[in-house]
């Protein structure tokens, strides 16, 4: 009889805390993850973004008024279809995970749109600007807040025409990445009365260019461009400067917008061109973005995608706060609003890509991507290798 009594004063006494810890507004978890490269040669830019992402999450909680507890799941794509893949699919599986955003890499984001639509599951893309990701579906849940890659090849057409730079010779990975790339660029080229004088594909994790540049030097191009990303880019540039190309143009997208660029290839870097992500620096916004960040990881930069990754944790917590954590109320918030970030006005098409955000011209500077306009090349204080 007492072992009775006992059994049911302990489940009054679960009903009571139970009840206490609602009347005392204790907060429910709710789980939100980040995907991007997080090992392997792009690990850098994959870290950059995931700190960005983590230090939202971490102001926005630190006022006290948030009305959920937040648990962040970070997971590996490893620049890796498969990989990301399989990463998708552990969150999209977790009841408690209501929205992610996701990788740096194109051939990634092409293979787990599909992963993300059939879970229901809001999908951020703060990195990947493959253009088939958000147009070749019409799929709801997926949302991309950088620039697509035709806008950046544009760029890079207007600047091959700024600079007289008429004829080229394009080296890309053979990836849907670096041949989208590739085939963008010839049109930009084109449009602006170039003319391409040769592609070549070479393959992600090549190290040995020579055969392909011995190609290219036999072509005695303007310019080099390069379609793909740091690693291998950072490589080609180095070997071109050996094969005696120093004084021809080198141009690539956002994929080789990355400090280990300059770290890569050193001195050879220099004077490189990289038709890139927008400039933080550019608004009260985002240089209180750099400032904090600074504060929290002074050794590791958030790179190119980093105020991307930070926006994308915003528009995360505003849709959580205001509809709740259910995954299809929060796919319908996010693509039915805009939204204000460092990036600037976040505003989305119909297909659920941000028309605004802008793109920005660098050029490597010591090591560094520079805002071609800031730099000392512009200002006249130094030549360009071609000059």
């Amino acid at each position: 009889m007492l072992k009775k009594w006992a059994v049911l004063f302990s489940a009054c006494a679960l009903v009571l805390a139970s009840a206490l810890a609602a009347e005392c507004g204790e907060k429910k978890t709710v789980k939100i993850a980040f995907i991007g490269p997080l090992t392997g040669g792009n690990a850098a830019v994959g870290k950059g973004a995931k700190n960005s992402f983590e230090l939202r999450v971490n102001e926005v909680l630190a006022k006290g008024d948030y009305p959920y507890n937040i648990q962040v799941l970070n997971e590996d794509d490893a620049s890796d279809p498969a990989t990301g893949v399989s990463a998708a699919n552990k969150v999209g599986s977790d009841p408690d995970v209501v929205a992610a955003a996701t990788h740096w890499n194109s051939p990634v984001g092409l293979a787990t749109v599909h992963v993300f639509h059939k879970f229901g599951l809001a999908q951020l893309l703060w990195g990947t600007i493959h253009a088939d990701i958000i147009y070749g579906n019409n799929y709801k849940e997926k949302v991309r807040l950088i620039p697509t890659s035709k806008d950046s090849n544009d760029l890079a057409g207007d600047y091959a025409k700024k600079f007289n730079r008429m004829t080229w010779a394009i080296v890309h990975d053979t990836t849907d990445y670096g041949t989208k790339n590739r085939d963008e660029f010839k049109a930009a080229v084109e449009a602006q009365g170039g003319k391409v004088l040769g592609a070549f594909g070479i393959t992600v994790g090549q190290q040995d260019f020579t055969a392909v540049l011995s190609k290219v030097k036999e072509l005695k191009p303007d310019g080099i461009y390069y379609g793909g990303v740091v690693t291998e880019g950072a490589g080609v540039r180095r070997q071109a400067n050996k094969l005696g190309l120093a004084k021809v143009m080198f141009m690539g997208p956002p994929g080789i917008q990355s400090d280990t660029f300059g770290q890569l290839t050193g001195a050879d870097g220099e004077g490189a061109f990289c038709s890139g992500t927008f400039d933080v620096n550019s608004s009260p916004e985002g240089k209180a973005f750099v400032k904090a960040y600074a504060a929290k990881y002074p050794s590791e930069p958030f790179e190119q995608n980093g105020p991307y990754a930070y926006d994308s944790a915003s528009i995360i917590l505003d849709a959580l706060k205001a509809v709740g954590p259910d995954r299809a109320k929060i796919v319908d918030y996010v693509r039915g609003h805009e939204f204000k970030g460092v990036i600037g006005d976040i505003k989305w098409d119909s297909a659920g890509q941000n028309r605004r955000g802008g793109l920005t011209m660098y050029v490597n500077q010591s090591g560094k991507w520079v805002k071609y306009e800031e730099s000392e090349f512009s200002g006249g204080k130094r030549k360009l290798p071609w000059q």
